[in-house]
């Protein structure tokens, strides 16, 4: 198979990557389209070797990048390459742009999503996609509508494909389950435009005294608004998800994040505005907390001190192992199934 597949936020780029490489290892020809946006072209380059990418359409962070350059423009980008490239079918992750490109050839496209609250989208994607997958959360399935069982960070996550590194902790002089992993993320997106910019750094310096504190921080220009004995991380991040792992909680105000630190069995906090249907399904397994940004100094006091130990840690995340679907083998067969 010729496969195109589009990808625009590095959360995909994590969701997908263990598929693309399954399916290149089975050598299928694969092209991928990478949006211009931070650091997603050059971690994509990186770790799909031998794989072709290639950078369609730009996010500069402002809503008119995001409308003409991220959208517009790269949709007509988008047509180009998939003429020349001539693939037999599509994969995308929350994106209606190549569903819309493959539909207008009459080419098949799969496409996955997670975030209902955006409901144009929704419309678009089952609009323009041969088959349109979302999450264990979903109930309105049809023969072209269609969930897994699982949330998209398992793809990428679950101790089937992840295994975290304890001397990655040594590398920022802490101790295993002794510090906490804080991000920020700016609000120069379409999910995050109507959030309070510096929710975090409003209350930092509430934190608990001699607190360690790892923190990735989107807008680096914000760094003064910190404490200047936090940890600030450069991207990329060596073995960013095991600093998650061993972390004793992870604070977030973007959505992503917050989960990817619950899945990984780390009590997480997500302090954004966004209501979500997939955050629930973790806020109902005791993992994922909704807290308001004024709460948090009182909620690290009352856990830090009483975090998961390994033990618990790892038998939480076997029990998602064991009820949960393998993402990616849901990926590839939806493909293949195509044919």
């Amino acid at each position: 198979m010729k496969i195109l597949i589009d990808i625009g936020h590095l959360a995909d780029f994590n969701f997908l990557k263990f598929s693309i490489l399954k399916l290149h290892s089975e050598e299928h020809e694969i092209l991928v389209s990478v949006l211009d946006r931070g650091k997603l072209s050059e971690i994509a380059t990186k770790e799909l070797k031998n794989i072709s990418v290639v950078k369609i359409g730009k996010h500069r962070g402002s809503i008119l990048s995001i409308i003409f350059e991220a959208n517009f423009l790269k949709f007509f980008r988008l047509l180009n390459l998939s003429l020349k490239f001539k693939p037999d079918i599509g994969l995308s992750p929350g994106s209606f742009l190549l569903g819309a490109v493959l539909k207008i050839q009459g080419k098949p496209n799969i496409q996955f999503d997670d975030d209902l609250e955006r409901p144009v989208n929704v419309f678009l994607e089952k609009i323009t996609s041969t088959r349109l997958y979302f999450p264990i959360f979903y109930f309105k399935t049809s023969k072209y509508v269609r969930k897994y069982n699982a949330l998209k960070e398992w793809a990428y996550l679950s101790p089937k494909y992840f295994s975290p590194d304890p001397l990655i902790v040594n590398y920022y002089k802490l101790e295993i389950k002794k510090y906490i992993f804080i991000r920020e993320v700016s609000n120069k997106s379409l999910n995050y435009y109507n959030q309070n910019k510096n929710c975090l750094a409003d209350i930092a310096q509430l934190f608990p005294a001699n607190l360690k504190v790892l923190f990735s921080l989107e807008d680096k220009g914000k760094r003064h608004l910190y404490p200047e004995e936090w940890i600030l991380l450069e991207e990329p991040i060596l073995n960013f998800h095991s600093l998650l792992y061993y972390s004793a909680i992870v604070i977030s105000s973007g959505d992503s994040m917050a989960r990817e630190g619950a899945v990984l069995g780390v009590p997480s906090v997500y302090c954004g505005f966004r209501e979500m249907e997939a955050n629930k399904i973790l806020i109902d397994l005791g993992m994922l907390y909704k807290i308001k940004p004024m709460d948090i100094p009182e909620f690290i006091k009352n856990i830090f001190n009483n975090v998961f130990n390994s033990q618990s840690q790892e038998k939480f995340r076997n029990k998602l192992l064991l009820e949960w679907d393998d993402v990616n083998e849901c990926v590839t067969k939806s493909l293949k199934e195509e044919f």
